[in-house]
């Protein structure tokens, strides 16, 4: 009953963001919506953006389990891309809501694993210790959270492929050269 609670409760948060910003909307507001009091809210979450730190882990895990495996990197990316699209007033109220850093975080979440495993491919028969194939990964992810980062800073416009090719054809021949550079 708990899950379907904090389910019910993120639905009501994400359909009263299609109409204002999360600064703007207050626990009764998402109580109210839900049909759930408001003490039923705290025994869940502490306030309206832990439940926002809940729903990007949640879909994060979503994500991970649904979108990454079987896919090639370029299919993760695109798809991680096109689930953010799908979550557009979502992610547009909360990046104008809160901190940057929240947001920064959740997109790595996403995007992390995607690299991950660009990264295990370019390393397979190499020796590379496992901080150093970690501190490349964090670059990569990094650079692709920012490139993210900033097509929602200028409104996640649809057209975001020329960039991520951009990324793919940076990515293709600079990790693979990197992780050569870390192989012992």
């Amino acid at each position: 009953m708990s899950l379907l609670t904090e389910k019910a409760l993120a639905a009501s948060l994400k359909k009263l963001l299609e109409k204002k910003t999360l600064d703007k909307i207050t626990v009764k507001d998402i109580t109210d919506d839900c049909g759930v009091n408001r003490q039923t809210f705290y025994y869940h979450f502490h306030d309206v953006y832990d439940l926002v730190e809940w729903i990007f882990t949640e879909e994060a895990k979503k994500f991970m389990n649904s979108c990454v495996e079987g896919r090639d990197w370029k299919e993760s990316i695109e798809a991680l891309m096109d689930r953010l699209l799908d979550d557009k007033s979502f992610i547009m109220n909360t990046f104008y809501s809160v901190n940057r850093r929240q947001l920064e975080k959740f997109m790595q979440n996403l995007a992390r694993p995607a690299i991950a495993d660009i990264a295990q491919t370019f390393a397979e028969g190499k020796r590379i210790e496992k901080q150093d194939l970690d501190f490349v990964v964090n670059v990569f992810t990094f650079g692709l959270v920012g490139i993210i980062t900033e097509w929602v800073s200028d409104g996640m416009n649809e057209g975001y492929k020329g960039d991520i090719d951009k990324f793919f054809l940076v990515i293709d021949g600079t990790m693979e050269g990197t992780l050569d550079k870390f192989a012992k």
